[in-house]
């Protein structure tokens, strides 16, 4: 598959779709999963996304390249949506730092946390592209 796309010239014409993904290849279900045992509410389900197996082996192409050129551009800190971080890291982060803090004389240390796990759900797409 990476042999043939490296063949592709990309200084040829596109086609008659333009260079763009077609859109019958953007068709999404949208599949609400309980995250829980009891589901009592809306926000108790995930929504799961089903793509057609062309379009999630266009994707795990692709994915490597935009990984390789994130990393530099991440701050130290941050944690969600990164490979090998995780919550556990977070938090050990915010203690070790806070505890290194404490052994100076008269220091405080002042948190906040906050949970952002149902920002996504909340969000209006139209507002972000404006």
């Amino acid at each position: 598959m990476r042999s043939t796309m490296r063949k592709i010239d990309i200084t040829k014409a596109a086609g008659p779709n333009k260079a763009l993904v077609p859109t019958c290849l953007k068709s999404t279900t949208i599949v609400p999963v309980p995250k829980k045992q009891q589901v009592r509410y809306l926000n108790d389900y995930r929504p799961v996304a089903l793509t057609l197996i062309i379009m999630k082996c266009f994707e795990r192409l692709v994915l490597p390249h935009i990984k390789a050129s994130i990393p530099t551009n991440l701050d130290s800190h941050q944690f969600a949506y990164c490979g090998n971080r995780s919550t556990e890291d977070a938090i050990s982060t915010a203690l070790h730092t806070s505890l290194s803090h404490l052994e100076h004389p008269n220091t405080y240390v002042r948190m906040l946390f906050v949970d952002f796990s149902s920002a996504f759900n909340t969000i209006v797409p139209h507002k972000l592209v404006d």
